[in-house]
């Protein structure tokens, strides 16, 4: 995948409703077209990371999420871990998701 079919499809998922199918997209684009490029240029991590490229790809994730609250989202996934080890001495306790409470 070249740099140019990579941006193309950083703005092609724009109009993305799938999560999922958004995520392998941008693992796709990462993998094959922004580390060989960075590699290219000598360049790191952080040139990845900051690409423009990645912050479409991330705002659109972060927009088929709906921008939760990530303090929440937190305090909720780690509720789910401790219950998966809680579960083995069938203690785990129900959790309800904002989009689940109506």
């Amino acid at each position: 995948m070249t740099i140019q079919e990579a941006a193309q499809t950083a703005l092609d998922v724009q109009n993305a409703c799938n999560l999922s199918g958004v995520l392998a997209s941008f693992h796709q684009v990462v993998i094959d077209a922004l580390w060989p490029e960075a590699r290219r240029l000598n360049k790191g991590t952080e040139w990845v990371n900051q690409h423009p490229i990645c912050t479409l790809f991330l705002d659109k994730l972060s927009d088929l999420n709906r921008r939760g609250d990530f303090y929440s989202a937190y305090a909720q996934v780690e509720r789910l871990a401790k219950a998966e080890v809680s579960a083995s001495t069938n203690a785990a306790k129900p959790i309800t998701f904002p989009q689940e409470a109506a």
